[in-house]
């Protein structure tokens, strides 16, 4: 498993500048976004891959995985078949078309595919044997009718957990990160805190684990076992500066300022020049009254860019508040 490293940021969008016509140079970037929680970036950086790489198959591949594990089916199909046509002897982007157009309600189209891919051979073959008896007699139970209406909850929910069983990275990029999550959506993340957990129970000292984990129990308003995941992570990973920032924000959200801070301070001592770990600190502070410690962080802040508004109307808010109070909003 990878570890997060964002000091490569600079690093990867300057391979991917230097090396546009490299598929590598482009799919790596995406999945460092992807990690970060960053997806829109992710796909942005896939689709200027799409648009430069000189093999796109991978690309196509991976922004098609990304879709699928946000239930965005129709348009993974089609990401995923660009790459089955760039690779058609490939078993393992057979396999994850067949899967999507099932999740999407193709299942005559799903089960032709599974054949193929079963002809094929390769890792798994056994599982998608398996498949295809299911949507096999699933076309038999329809009277080999294509379903067009949308697919139960349920299918998407296994289809979600079995790609997360494959690539764990996909969990981090469907997570939800508005505030209220739907309830169609809590299926899908309790789909992937299965494929988490079950992988944990194979590899309990894979910090990117823990931190998925962390991620998607948060969604789900599991904050005390969001917070054990992240804990973990960073038992695993000391470094870990994701890990450190989650904490911070798990520990604020059940009213823990106190470790809320001690986890900001560690991420700022690991990222000194990261601007928003020392305003997250000051916000923390701020919260809990004390002024002093605050306003350091928040002139911080500042020392890495003088022009930090959000640092300005924290240390504007410490000064509006009467003595003895926090300036909290």
């Amino acid at each position: 498993m990878r570890r997060h490293d964002y000091e490569k940021e600079a690093a990867l969008r300057d391979r991917a500048r230097a090396e546009p016509r490299r598929t590598q140079s482009h799919t790596e970037l995406a999945a460092w976004l992807t990690r970060a929680g960053r997806l829109a970036q992710a796909r942005e950086a896939l689709q200027a891959g799409l648009a430069s790489a000189e093999r796109p198959a991978r690309i196509h591949h991976l922004l098609g995985l990304i879709l699928a594990g946000a239930g965005e089916f129709d348009a993974a199909v089609r990401h995923l078949e660009r790459a089955v046509e760039h690779e058609p002897t490939r078993f393992q982007f057979m396999r994850d078309l067949a899967l999507a157009q099932g999740a999407a309600g193709r299942t005559i189209e799903s089960v032709e595919l599974l054949r193929q891919a079963v002809a094929l051979g390769g890792d798994g073959a056994a599982e998608v044997a398996w498949l295809l008896r299911v949507g096999e007699r699933a076309l038999a139970e329809s009277g080999n009718k294509t379903q067009r209406h949308p697919p139960p909850v349920a299918r998407r929910a296994a289809v979600v957990e079995r790609i997360v069983a494959r690539d764990p990275e996909v969990a981090e990029a469907i997570v939800a990160r508005q505030a209220q999550v739907r309830a169609e959506d809590h299926e899908t993340l309790r789909a992937a805190r299965r494929a988490l957990a079950s992988l944990l129970a194979a590899h309990p000292a894979y910090a990117d684990l823990h931190f998925g984990l962390s991620l998607v129990a948060e969604q789900l308003g599991e904050l005390d076992r969001a917070i054990e995941a992240a804990e973990k992570a960073l038992k695993i990973n000391p470094s870990y500066v994701a890990a450190c920032i989650l904490a911070g924000r798990l520990y604020r959200k059940s009213g823990k300022r106190e470790r809320a801070a001690q986890h900001w301070r560690r991420a700022g001592e690991l990222r000194p020049r990261w601007v928003d770990v020392h305003l997250r600190l000051g916000h923390v502070l701020r919260e809990d009254g004390r002024r002093e410690e605050a306003a350091e962080a928040y002139h911080r802040a500042l020392g890495i860019d003088a022009k930090c508004l959000e640092a300005k109307e924290g240390l504007a808010l410490l000064d509006a508040a009467p003595a003895g109070t926090g300036g909290g909003q």
